[in-house]
């Protein structure tokens, strides 16, 4: 899945932060796989569907599963292709597809096609997965509001959503909400204590918060 990354508007503050949080991923990321038998058996799961593809062309789970494996393989333009197809057959699970082909956009940078894969699924219906890919879309095309609305109903769904809640303080750091992105940071080393970028994070705005605060007498 993908993670929001800086633009570096706030200068240093963001610098060091690294976003490939230390903690359970919360929906699937798609990597290469590095045991040589999993390559293998990716490549032979990936033929098995495609000699089935051509007796059953109009089988759309089946592209869709073919997708998930080249996605896992690297073949993002592949996969992308893939989920095309079977979106356009009519038997199509087009919320499950729509959301899959709006993650692998996004980790081409497509981020128009992914912010209309993601408002198409959650014509379907809302969910967690697609607010939160809507909300990395709309954050690379700079509608940072709109990108904070969307990780505020994730949040309200699920509290210890990990990149939700600290993509949302980073977020709000670049907006200069730095009481708001220092609460969503404490939260967030509440359930995840120990996390040395929110924490550095966490330093750098309540700096910030001092700074606006002016001194004491």
């Amino acid at each position: 899945m993908s993670l929001i990354k800086p633009s570096y508007k706030v200068g240093n503050v963001l610098s060091i932060i690294m976003f490939h949080l230390a903690v359970a991923a919360a929906f699937p990321v798609h990597a290469l796989p590095n045991d040589p038998s999993d390559v293998g058996k990716n490549k032979g799961r990936r033929r098995e569907i495609t000699q089935f593809i051509r007796h059953h062309p109009e089988a759309a789970q089946a592209y869709a599963d073919r997708a998930s494996l080249k996605m896992e393989a690297g073949q993002v333009y592949g996969a992308i292709r893939d989920y095309s197809t079977a979106l356009a057959l009519p038997a199509a699970d087009k919320a499950a597809f729509l959301s899959s082909r709006g993650h692998a956009f996004l980790e081409i940078g497509a981020y128009v096609e992914a912010l209309q894969d993601f408002e198409a699924r959650l014509q379907l219906g809302e969910t967690e997965e697609a607010l939160y890919g809507r909300a990395v879309a709309k954050y690379h095309l700079d509608d940072l509001w709109g990108a904070i609305r969307d990780l505020d109903k994730v949040v309200a769904e699920r509290a210890q959503h990990p990149k939700a809640l600290f993509n949302r303080a980073l977020v709000r750091m670049e907006l200069n909400q730095w009481e708001a992105a220092a609460a969503d940071l404490g939260q967030f080393l509440e359930y995840y204590p120990g996390h040395a970028e929110a924490q550095h994070a966490l330093a750098k705005a309540l700096v910030q918060v001092t700074r606006r605060q002016g001194p004491r007498h």
